[in-house]
């Protein structure tokens, strides 16, 4: 681990009350306060200093000193068990937080409710000798299957999982898939501005005509009173969310700039506001000929390295779900999770 310079007076802190590790983080150039926090975290056991790389050092040392306390405050409230890459956890919860600083969604709390059954959750695991890792986007049960051999399910083995109640977890979804056929890997998508799931998934199988019977078996399947299950063959995602645009741009300009930007977009998709048909509703999405390259332009878009027309955008994976119309996009209940949360937001923190 790199060694940063100065950051700190050696002589604040008092003998017995902090780790060996304190002083490597003050070293670092860390603030004193972080510096303490993170240290509060390591005598509870809850991660090492070893667990952090540069890129979530460097990350605490930018941060204002007061968001990096509250960012550590969640990190050390938060259920690690599954979590196996703790820096980039952290590094997730930072994102995280300066999304909800940066939208004015300082109020927004985390609540993932009571989380899934852990003592099914734990025999699962013990019986199928699989792994989950928890990530703040995703959870991931599997991938490959203990004592695989040979390349990885090709296409037709994965299916989409629409419509998952928000407080369904993978200790119910698991079973279920598993009577269709082994399963390669499960991923529940999670929301980490709520800490709920996103209503989605996708699980892989080892073969085709596993896949090919979750979608006869589960499509439609009452996975709770009136809550039924959407089930298909996954299909590649192109599509990217894009927000914080600012709302005079056209569909023309927005496609110019992010063709500059991004390589493959072949569609920009933009719907205009209720109260002036020549303005976007501050947001859009980016249509691109591969998943690859929506892949690659959304690693670029997130980078936080360059801004576009002077405003620092939010770039996530557009929600699988079906495009709907302009009277549909017009009742914000019924139109795309992401789109739905952005035109509901009002004209908070968004550019004009």
């Amino acid at each position: 681990m790199a060694e940063g310079n100065g950051g700190g007076d050696p002589g604040s802190q008092v003998d017995g009350e902090r780790t060996e590790d304190y002083q490597k983080l003050i070293n670092y150039g860390l603030n004193e306060k972080v510096a303490a926090k993170l240290d509060e975290i390591y005598k509870q056991g809850k991660l090492r200093h070893e667990d952090l790389d540069e890129r979530a050092l460097d990350a605490l040392k930018e941060f204002p000193v007061e968001g990096a306390v509250t960012v550590l405050k969640q990190f050390l409230e938060s259920n690690l068990e599954h979590v196996s890459n703790k820096s980039a956890y952290l590094c997730g919860v930072m994102k995280t937080y300066r999304q909800r600083k940066q939208y004015n969604t300082d109020s927004m709390t985390v609540n993932p409710g009571k989380g899934p059954d852990e003592d099914n959750l734990k025999a699962i695991l013990e019986r199928s000798g699989y792994t989950l890792d928890v990530t703040t986007g995703q959870r991931k049960y599997g991938g490959p299957p203990p004592n695989w051999e040979g390349p990885p399910p090709g296409p037709g083995c994965e299916v989409f999982c629409g419509k998952i109640p928000k407080e369904l977890y993978e200790d119910e979804l698991i079973p279920l898939f598993e009577k269709c056929g082994e399963i390669w890997d499960l991923r529940l998508m999670m929301d980490p501005m709520t800490g709920q799931n996103r209503g989605y998934a996708f699980i892989t199988f080892t073969t085709r005509a596993a896949a090919n019977e979750a979608v006869s078996k589960l499509d439609n399947y009452n996975v709770r009173e009136n809550a039924a299950l959407k089930v298909n063959i996954s299909i590649p995602n192109l599509r990217l969310f894009v927000g914080n645009i600012p709302k005079s741009k056209s569909k023309e300009e927005i496609m110019e700039e992010f063709s500059k930007r991004t390589a493959g977009l072949v569609e920009v998709i933009i719907y205009s506001s209720p109260d002036d048909k020549k303005k976007n509703r501050g947001f859009c999405f980016l249509e691109y000929e591969s998943h690859k390259a929506a892949s690659l332009a959304k690693r670029r878009l997130s980078s936080g390295r360059f801004k576009v027309w002077g405003c620092e955008i939010i770039v996530d994976w557009a929600d699988p779900q079906e495009e709907p119309d302009e009277d549909t996009m017009s009742k914000d209940a019924c139109a795309p999770s992401h789109a739905a949360w952005w035109a509901g937001r009002g004209s908070r923190g968004r550019p004009q």
